[in-house]
């Protein structure tokens, strides 16, 4: 099938559609876990915390723990891996599964079914990324699982790994590829700004000596649900 600018706009809009579903609130409706909207993360084990405000799978874990997560984190991975598949398959060779790739990480943090409050993009990355190039999140995460071991941070060496992508994509990917990957890095990071800073933060000033840091991997994501 040819590609052309119509092509490429419809399977943006395909994508963004699809992932615009929420598997949390999905499966978080079934289970009754009521409003997943806010949610207050333990950064390390020097007690720090942070009140994360969207919904997705880790908000419902936080509430039903990872029998209620995996099954949310499955839908979004897949809302996003079938339609890249699909268009990867109408288009080889051309920029649409990239396109629908961005659409769905886009409807994910931005879902229009839900007053455009999703999550934050990890999940659909995930199903994006199994399309486009399974190696990429593998190569990513074991650099930064790497790196937060070293530095003794398990916010850095799970929830940045994002990163990894541009530069494994400036190796072994195309212009279409590389910009996916700054497009997820910017979507991720603005939406995780607070986040990250306080996590940051909490680290730089973290007293502890760094085999107690390490061990933070141990029980990282930790959660304080408000109410609960």
């Amino acid at each position: 099938m040819d590609s052309s600018a119509l092509t490429v706009i419809a399977v943006a809009i395909v994508g963004y559609l699809a992932g615009s579903l929420s598997g949390a609130r999905i499966i978080g409706k079934r289970r009754g876990a009521g409003d997943l909207s806010t949610t207050r993360v333990v950064l390390d084990g020097t007690g720090s915390t942070v009140e994360t405000h969207g919904v997705s799978p880790s908000s419902l874990q936080a509430r039903g723990g990872g029998r209620a997560g995996l099954p949310a984190g499955a839908i979004d991975i897949a809302k996003a891996l079938m339609p890249t598949l699909v268009a990867a398959v109408l288009w080889p060779d051309s920029p649409e599964a990239v396109f629908a790739a961005a659409g769905a990480l886009v409807g994910h943090i931005y879902p229009v079914y839900h007053g455009f409050l999703g999550g934050y993009g990890i999940s659909p990355l995930l199903g994006a990324l199994v399309v486009l190039d399974f190696r990429a999140p593998l190569f990513a995460i074991a650099v930064f699982a790497v790196l937060g071991l070293i530095l003794g941070s398990a916010f850095i060496g799970i929830e940045m790994w994002t990163l990894a992508l541009i530069p494994y994509f400036v190796w072994q990917g195309d212009a279409w590829t590389i910009g996916f990957a700054v497009l997820a890095n910017l979507l991720y990071f603005w939406r995780s700004w607070d986040e990250t800073v306080a996590a940051l933060k909490s680290w730089s000033r973290d007293p502890r000596p760094w085999p107690d840091r390490v061990g933070d991997f141990k029980k990282y994501p930790d959660y304080e649900v408000p109410n609960a």
